[in-house]
């Protein structure tokens, strides 16, 4: 080997040897649990804080691991909004024998709900009913395939590979404290996350079976002492109305995902129900939306409460304008099986 040509590999080598340790550190640690394989937990027993998990990987993985004892065949769909609307509401509306499992994910879009819906149907699971809790912004939401937690499973969007989920979460794992903490977990590195939005504390009463995070123990304070829990929100009292009717949310960039999802639903004879929620102090969903919506997806499959004016106007209804706590989202679920 030439002298110069045998130089430059060994610079090049030692270049790289940051970017392998970095690598190898990541394999190592595995700190979003997406290298292991799932064994049923996601969240570590002892753990105070968590890293921020990638709930689209924990639903999918969850739902391989769990299935062969449980037999899932009744699925939520939706963003953050439906984690509340729970599958013990839900099964009261079901055979006795259904079994439920929730996907749920921060920010997910009609066009991930359609890629569950599909890898369902494709890899043979029995769907026997959906619920959809479908509030007026997944309509216009685009898929962030680039950032951690938000990058779908490699297994169900046709937009992601294998090798481009891992590099996501490696380039969240690239942040120094983060790094550090893996190593370290020292409370102030901690304390600096959880203010980055890089980390938060452990929810309490997590059901891996259903993939459920309870909201109950909030619930409790809320409803305890809700003077005390909305003083300390006072831009949330303070909120003003909505001006203006929401935007047209149905247009065509989405219709064509809704009509996809309406056909999956249709030809494979599952039975379905579309909830619209409200949101604090808004206008409900457009007159043009609501039709559109029920064109497509069946008008008795529809069950808008975006224009609920007991609910929209109900500060106690709501953990922060947008979420809403479990006892309104079961009844909403009640209300849709009248």
């Amino acid at each position: 080997m030439k002298p110069g040509l045998k130089k430059f590999i060994l610079r090049s080598l030692l270049a790289l040897s940051p970017v392998a340790a970095y690598v190898a550190l990541y394999a190592a640690l595995d700190p979003f649990k997406v290298i292991r394989p799932y064994n049923g937990i996601s969240i570590a027993p002892g753990d105070s804080l968590e890293r921020i998990p990638n709930k689209r990987y924990v639903a999918i993985e969850g739902l391989k691991y769990y299935d062969p004892q449980y037999h899932y065949d009744s699925f939520i769909f939706g963003s953050s909004i439906s984690s509340n609307f729970t599958a013990e509401a839900w099964k009261r509306h079901l055979p006795p024998d259904a079994s439920v499992y929730h996907f749920t994910a921060g920010a997910n879009t009609l066009t991930g709900i359609r890629d569950e819906l599909r890898y369902l149907i494709d890899h043979g699971f029995n769907v026997r009913h959906a619920l959809f809790i479908m509030e007026d912004e997944m309509f216009q939401r685009q898929q962030r395939l680039n950032e951690m937690p938000y990058v779908p499973h490699y297994d169900v969007s046709p937009l992601v590979s294998r090798l481009h989920f891992h590099f996501v979460h490696f380039n969240a794992f690239r942040d120094p404290y983060m790094m550090l903490y893996n190593i370290a977990p020292w409370p102030g590195l901690g304390s600096k996350l959880v203010e980055d939005g890089k980390m938060a504390t452990i929810p309490s009463g997590r059901d891996e079976v259903l993939n459920e995070d309870s909201s109950r123990g909030l619930d409790s304070i809320i409803l305890g002492d809700p003077e005390k829990y909305y003083n300390e929100r006072r831009w949330l009292v303070e909120m003003q109305p909505h001006p203006n009717p929401m935007q047209l949310s149905i247009d065509a960039s989405n219709e064509p995902v809704l009509r996809e999802i309406a056909d999956l639903l249709n030809k494979n004879h599952i039975e379905y129900i579309i909830i619209v929620p409200p949101r604090f102090r808004s206008q409900p969903m457009s007159l043009i939306d609501h039709a559109a919506l029920c064109e497509i997806m069946g008008q008795e499959h529809v069950k808008d409460f975006s224009n609920d004016s007991t609910l929209i106007h109900d500060l106690e209804s709501y953990y922060d304008g947008i979420h809403i706590l479990t006892h309104r989202c079961s009844e909403m679920i009640d209300r849709s099986y009248e």
